[in-house]
């Protein structure tokens, strides 16, 4: 390795500031801007043709109804007040919440140490000691300088607008963590208020099950039902209870979910409220593509693409001198040897040079690896808008599915409901028994529990949809 390297000292501040003139205006060479926007998604995905609007809308069945707006504080078009105030404990209390704020800070020390370069450094070294001290010399002395490095080719700036992308991508990270936080909690109390009415339901359809069971056997006493109705009317009795079990576990697994969510014990205490909130109205045709620029991740991948840029420039800026100034002051005296003009002090300035001549292809080594980590970032946005695009799809589409299916399952319940209401007409009057009636309460509790998990799916598509096109809960 051969570097060159050049002192020069000076007591005069004439050429110091001359160079400082000159420095300053060689400084004023701009950093290169970052990539974003059309440019970087032509980079990262020149052969797919990106719509300019998405092609699905939440509303399959075409007809003209009113039409939501896709825009921040989306909680508030659910008007839950239950889920505003867990959502607002659990961004005071969950551990995810205190996660995202060291992860904050680490963002803000990025900079501060890339920063740091850009001021003057300032030094001091002491020694002290007798005739017989570490050295054996007697020597005393201290030094106090200050380097500076010009930054002539824009490596520090470089570095610190590097250090600026790389603090972006983080508090993206963070804010997309935050953002899941929320649509997961929005969702599990959701889907725990579902489970809370179909474990009422699933434990009546198992009492009627048992009803049926106990009728069947009466019978079977009389010779009125044979053998097999009773083991039947016990096997179906069994199997009540046992999805009755399966349906209440999931409810208190729901429960603690939340409860971990907000931060609290998970003792699985019940919800409030089991109602859940209307659907808001669906989402207008024409959805723009440009809304997905800020979502979290979206911003964060465009992040780290510029990040590896500046990291491969500042690598490639390396190959030029580096041009630092100097100013120091000392003091030094001996108890052993006689210094010309006992103990002495110095005051100077002067400027050093480095210049790079020859590192054995280590400074090309590095700039190779970043350049091919600046290529990976830019496929890595390519999947990530890829993945964002089939996000908002699959919401609008499954949001309108769910719509549909809604409309079907809130049709077979109502149908349902009439049936039940006729067969206890029926039993009235005396033309059927009470095995009848319990059938078709199992029949509609079965029913409805389909329809309540149907409600669940289509809000949380709804959710879903706010987060793939990651707009603010709550601001």
């Amino acid at each position: 390795m051969l570097n060159g390297l050049i002192s020069m000292k000076h007591p005069g501040m004439l050429t110091v500031s001359a160079v400082l003139v000159g420095s300053v205006l060689l400084m004023s060479c701009s950093v290169k801007p970052p990539l974003q926007g059309e440019d970087l998604r032509s980079k990262a995905l020149p052969s797919v043709a990106l719509p300019n609007q998405f092609a699905q809308s939440s509303n399959s069945s075409g007809t003209a109804a009113a039409s939501a707006r896709v825009d921040d504080a989306w909680l508030k078009q659910f008007q839950d007040e239950e889920l505003n105030q867990l959502v607002a404990e659990a961004l005071r209390n969950s551990p995810d919440i205190q996660v995202i704020a060291a992860r904050r800070s680490q963002s803000e020390s990025l900079i501060d140490a890339a920063s740091g370069a850009q001021y003057p450094g300032v030094n001091a070294f002491g020694n002290t000691g007798g005739k017989v001290g570490s050295s054996g010399s007697g020597l005393t002395g201290y030094y106090i300088g200050a380097g500076w490095e010009l930054d002539l080719w824009g490596r520090v700036r470089t570095s610190i607008a590097g250090a600026k992308q790389s603090a972006r991508a983080l508090n993206a990270e963070q804010d997309a963590a935050r953002l899941s936080l929320i649509g997961a909690l929005t969702k599990t109390v959701w889907l725990a208020r579902g489970l809370q009415e179909q474990a009422r339901l699933a434990n009546e359809s198992a009492i009627a099950a048992q009803t049926i069971a106990d009728l069947t056997a009466i019978r079977e006493n009389i010779g009125a039902s044979s053998q097999a109705d009773v083991s039947s009317s016990k096997l179906n009795a069994s199997q009540a209870k046992e999805l009755a079990l399966t349906v209440a576990l999931a409810r208190d697994q729901a429960l603690r979910a939340v409860e971990v969510l907000v931060g609290r014990y998970p003792d699985a205490k019940p919800l409030s409220t089991t109602r859940l909130p209307a659907l808001p109205a669906p989402v207008a045709p024409g959805l723009p593509a440009d809304l997905l620029e800020r979502r979290p991740d979206m911003i964060a991948a465009e992040a780290r693409v510029n990040s590896a840029f500046y990291a491969a420039e500042e690598k490639r800026l390396a190959r030029l001198p580096k041009i630092s100034l100097t100013a120091g002051f000392g003091y030094i005296n001996s108890q052993i040897f006689a210094l010309t003009r006992g103990p002495s002090t110095s005051l100077g300035t002067g400027a050093n040079v480095f210049i790079p001549l020859f590192q054995g292809g280590s400074i090309e080594a590095q700039i190779a690896y970043q350049n091919a980590e600046a290529q990976a970032a830019i496929a890595n946005y390519g999947k990530v808008a890829l993945g964002a695009f089939k996000d908002v799809e699959n919401a609008l589409n499954g949001e309108a599915t769910w719509r549909d299916r809604s409309i079907q399952l809130q049709t077979q319940l109502t149908e349902q409901r009439r049936l039940l209401d006729n067969r206890r007409a029926e039993f009235r009057i005396g033309r059927i028994d009470q095995r009848q009636v319990q059938q078709e309460i199992m029949r509609t509790n079965a029913i409805e529990i389909n329809w309540r998990q149907g409600q669940v799916d289509a809000l949380a598509q709804r959710v879903n949809l706010y987060l793939a096109l990651g707009g603010s809960p709550t601001e």
